[in-house]
């Protein structure tokens, strides 16, 4: 099953950080509801942890956030998975507008974010 993992640090809106967030909604390939809720733990955030076959997100194919940073945005593509930025706040309209093949409406950042974190 393809899994969706959108950034939702409320669990209701989709977070423009995806490096430090620590909720995500998983999605069915379908997109028509929200199959799991995961919550990482600190050390588990993704600008942190080395994303292997242990971490709890490891099974994704797709991570849809407001914002991420090039150097994340690279190690999760080297791992297959698919990063889709967008400016939609509801978790659900951002997977089907992924799911419907709207391009990206936002790119990664190329510099480091302002919480003086590498992304």
């Amino acid at each position: 099953m393809t899994l969706i993992a959108v950034a939702s640090q409320n669990a209701t809106t989709v977070t423009a950080h995806a490096g430090r967030c620590r909720r995500f909604l998983l999605f069915g390939r379908h997109g028509h509801r929200v199959l799991d809720e995961i919550e990482l733990a600190p050390e588990q955030i993704l600008q942190l942890a080395s994303l292997d076959e242990r971490h709890p997100l490891a099974q994704i194919r797709v991570l849809i956030s407001r914002g991420i940073g090039e150097h994340l945005s690279r190690r999760l593509g080297k791992r297959g998975v698919d990063v889709y930025l967008t400016h939609l706040a509801s978790p659900e309209l951002a997977v089907r507008s992924y799911l419907g093949g709207v391009p990206s409406s936002l790119e990664p950042r190329a510099s480091r974010c302002h919480c003086g974190q590498p992304d």
